[in-house]
């Protein structure tokens, strides 16, 4: 079996937890990313989750089935296997606060195969550092929006405190709760065969 895998490092001026929720997010995923078709959760509990979808490929353009299990193995670092019909992968993104709320986000893609998939593991790496400036891109808006509302007090599900004087930054407490609390009934994140362990 072979291996080769590329980094890509970028900086937001956020929380490291607005980081972690964005990426918990299921909900998000095929609204905001053009890459995503139909991602479906099949499970989710405590800090794992198992997804499915159909992703567009940097480069070529085609679309393929992937398979995706996540897990928090620390308060900073989450690692996701992936499963495509081409390679198995591995993404470990570690979360790593630089000030207070200023926060580098540190991607680590794998690629494992045979000798014969290795041949496209130069095409598959330069199309993960293209994928991962779009995804960035296309995330950041989120995550500054998420970080200017925890700083005017905003708590979810609740919304703002209705007294202007008790509205107060709460971006440094924050906390991110795994499994991503869900709108009811959104389509794209419940899959009939979907199971929440909590």
């Amino acid at each position: 079996m072979r291996t080769s895998s590329v980094i890509c490092e970028n900086i937001v001026e956020c929380v490291p937890e607005v980081v972690k929720w964005n990426s918990w997010d299921a909900e998000h995923l095929k609204t905001i990313h053009s890459a995503y078709d139909d991602p479906q959760v099949l499970l989710t509990r405590n800090n794992d989750g198992l997804f499915i979808d159909k992703i567009k490929l940097p480069i070529v353009g085609i679309r393929i089935a992937v398979m995706v299990f996540t897990t928090q193995i620390d308060p900073n670092r989450q690692i996701s296997f992936v499963k495509t019909p081409f390679f198995l992968g591995k993404n470990i993104i570690e979360v790593i606060s630089l000030d207070k709320k200023l926060t580098k986000v540190k991607v680590t893609y794998q690629v494992s195969g045979n000798f014969i998939q290795s041949l496209l593991f130069p095409i598959i790496l330069k199309a993960f550092k293209k994928w991962n400036k779009k995804i960035w891109l296309e995330d950041l808006p989120l995550k500054i929006r998420r970080q200017k509302a925890l700083e005017y007090g905003f708590e979810d599900w609740i919304g703002l405190p209705r007294n202007v004087n008790d509205r107060f930054d709460k971006s440094l407490a924050y906390k991110t709760e795994i499994p991503v609390t869900k709108t009811k009934n959104i389509k794209e994140s419940r899959h009939p065969f979907c199971e929440e362990v909590i």
